[in-house]
């Protein structure tokens, strides 16, 4: 199913440019498969990002990306400590966390096949079972 997916702009940043590879979003807004258009939202709240990305709460990201949900797991799972390195948020939100590998205008993936796996591997090494 093709759908659209609100998305903070930092956190778009973030996934286009390759720093991470996940999202957060409601529970149920999207399954494993799904190819997802991005939408952005204008600005974020600067005290929501870890420090190092509050640069990004306002910026704006230019283009179409797309991306396929390669996994969907609740954000509960994720360790706050050992999964702290894998988003730009500074606390966790309820809800899914969602794996997605990113698609630019082009058509070709923003991180190459072996960079993407060791970013999925990252993850889910710091998924509670």
């Amino acid at each position: 199913m093709k759908s659209i997916m609100q998305i903070s702009s930092p956190d778009l940043k973030a996934l286009v440019e390759g720093e991470v590879v996940v999202a957060f979003s409601s529970r149920g807004l999207v399954d494993e498969r799904d190819e997802v258009t991005f939408e952005a939202s204008p600005r974020s709240d600067p005290s929501e990002l870890k420090p190092a990305y509050r640069r990004w709460s306002d910026v704006e990201v230019a283009g179409t990306w797309t991306a396929v949900v390669e996994a969907v797991h609740p954000a509960t799972l994720l360790d706050p400590v050992a999964g702290s390195g894998r988003h730009i948020l500074s606390s966790i939100p309820r809800g899914d966390l969602i794996v997605l590998r990113v698609f630019g205008e082009d058509g070709n993936p923003v991180l190459s096949d072996v960079a993407f796996d060791a970013r999925r591997r990252s993850l889910e090494g710091a998924l509670s079972q």
